[in-house]
């Protein structure tokens, strides 16, 4: 047997215009994303691993046997002779 639809649980009909007191507002901005050139690296796989580190190394500090240890760069285990900086220097 069909079921028929129950127009008790429809949201109400607003008028275009109106403004209920529980709409919720919307805020939209861009977003610039850094450009390669301005990181010095353009594969994305270590844009990612520096982009994370970076923000890590900004609320952690690193160390060894206690002692703070100070990382400027790092090495993917796929190419361990091409070191990577995590804050590049700008030009």
């Amino acid at each position: 047997m069909p079921e028929k639809e129950d127009s008790s649980f429809s949201p109400p009909e607003e008028s275009e215009g109106s403004v209920s007191e529980e709409e919720d507002y919307i805020f939209r901005f861009p977003l610039e994303p850094q450009r390669p050139e301005e990181t010095g690296c353009d594969d994305p796989l270590v844009e990612l691993i520096r982009g994370q580190l970076a923000d890590l190394l900004d609320a952690v500090v690193l160390t060894h046997h206690g002692q703070r240890v100070r990382v400027d760069g790092f090495r993917l285990l796929q190419d361990p002779d091409t070191q990577y900086e995590i804050f590049p220097r700008h030009q």
